[in-house]
């Protein structure tokens, strides 16, 4: 039986592969995990300055905050 990660390591791995995404492009990647739980982690991501969110004309885009 194989695990799978959890959705924090998922999101910080696509991020380490593309500097930035759309966080429309994350829903369409990880259609296991609501768009809620995405939002509400990528929220939580942010908070923890792990994350920045850029908003522009109806795209939100995702990048990883510089360490």
């Amino acid at each position: 039986m194989s695990q799978q990660k959890p959705i924090t390591d998922r999101i910080l791995e696509s991020l380490r592969s593309s500097p930035e995404c759309e966080f429309e492009s994350l829903v369409t990647r990880y259609p296991e995990f609501t768009w809620n739980e995405l939002f509400l982690e990528v929220a939580r991501l942010s908070r923890a300055g792990q994350v920045i969110i850029t908003r522009g004309v109806g795209i939100f885009t995702i990048r990883q905050a510089a360490v």
